[in-house]
């Protein structure tokens, strides 16, 4: 009886994943063909709103000049430009921005004497805007000079409430690098296909824009700002959009064990995002984004982990009682392993590293109670 129950766990467990990752795949290669992101070239002559670029900082004195000259270095008009930075540092970086503002009227600090956290600053920086048009950035990522355009361009459409942009990596031939590149390129998918299809699930702080009007009141809530925004703005009736001629250039942790740590705050920051929103799923009112979009992340980031998790458990265990059995399922495992590790060397340690993350995530949740909201930058991202 119990080698019997072990078999159909085993089963159902590595069911679930396949079950999840398929459906939703199909779904996503449909829409990832079916129609093309609306929006033309980006001129400059045709749409200018205000925009304010906000960037929370927290001891960042290695590469605020190079930040700061980034961003200067944009094609969008100056006159229509604010840089704010909001910092809780206890290093030089806010004397350094305050040597920029002497000649760049434009930029603005705003200076906390204790440590704030990424949300609140990012709000406080909001709420101090005078742009009509938000982005989101961060110290350690770089923008093209057309990035702010691309982004801006969109809200021409008054439906659109937010675009995030392409991450590029910048150190792609080390060995995180490279398989950064490649989760990069699976997670661009998603979102190009969940923008065709409705509206994407995941925005990032590095290169992202939002409508003022629908951000400044953003209060409470248990993620990120940035990970929140799809939420709380296709809450309110709008869509919000992937655009990868919008890029931003950053360079991925130097090991392992960093990049774990940094997937592991990521993801648990996606995970509270969607409890919280948890009643937009299987709701109509919020188009394919409530009906497919929102229980597919559920499935991906809640339940998949948790089942393979429970299968590799149960396998072991199952081993023990029923060694041929066992082989059935073992046998098909390693097949699949042999065959991500031929299509692509980084393939299968990036899905082990996301699962890793995700689990690790779940845990710190549930039993440590720890807190993802600070700025807690991996200092080999910062180059």
């Amino acid at each position: 009886m119990i080698v019997q129950l072990l078999q159909y766990l085993v089963i159902a467990c590595f069911a679930i994943p396949f079950f999840v990752f398929g459906t939703y795949g199909l779904i996503l290669f449909y829409y990832r063909h079916n129609r093309r992101l609306n929006g033309d070239s980006y001129n400059a002559d045709t749409f200018e709103p205000m925009v304010s670029v906000v960037t929370p900082t927290h001891n960042e004195s290695s590469i605020m000049h190079k930040k700061i000259e980034n961003l200067l270095a944009t094609k969008y008009p100056k006159d229509k430009l604010e840089i704010i930075f909001v910092d809780d540092s206890n290093d030089s970086t806010p004397d350094i921005i305050r040597d920029y503002i002497e000649k760049n009227p434009n930029i603005r600090l705003i200076s906390f004497g204790e440590r704030m956290g990424y949300s609140p600053s990012m709000l406080a920086g909001v709420k101090a805007s005078i742009g009509e048009i938000i982005v989101l950035s961060d110290a350690g990522s770089f923008h093209d000079a057309d990035t702010i355009g691309n982004l801006v361009k969109h809200f021409r459409d008054p439906k659109v409430g937010a675009v995030t942009g392409k991450d590029v990596i910048l150190n792609d031939n080390e060995a995180v690098g490279s398989s950064e590149v490649l989760y990069m390129k699976f997670l661009d998918f998603v979102r190009k296909a969940e923008t065709n299809m409705d509206s994407t699930f995941y925005f990032k702080g590095e290169a992202s824009a939002a409508r003022k009007s629908l951000i400044s009141d953003f209060e409470g809530c248990s993620a990120t700002f940035d990970t929140a925004t799809a939420l709380f703005i296709r809450q309110k009736g709008y869509k919000t959009i992937f655009d990868s001629d919008a890029k931003f250039y950053e360079y991925a942790p130097e090991t392992r064990d960093e990049r774990i740590k940094q997937k592991t705050i990521r993801a648990a920051n996606w995970i509270k995002i969607l409890f919280q929103f948890k009643g937009m799923a299987f709701r109509n009112r919020y188009g394919k984004f409530g009906l497919l979009t929102m229980p597919a992340n559920f499935g991906m980031l809640l339940v998949t982990p948790i089942a393979i998790l429970a299968g590799l458990i149960s396998l072991v265990v199952l081993t023990l009682f029923d060694p041929f059995f066992s082989l059935f399922i073992w046998v098909p495992l390693g097949v699949a392993a042999l065959l991500a590790f031929g299509i692509s060397r980084n393939l299968l340690s990036t899905f082990v590293d996301l699962e890793v993350s995700l689990l690790k995530a779940l845990f710190e949740i549930a039993f440590t109670k720890t807190k993802h909201d600070q700025i807690d930058t991996v200092k080999s991202t910062r180059r």
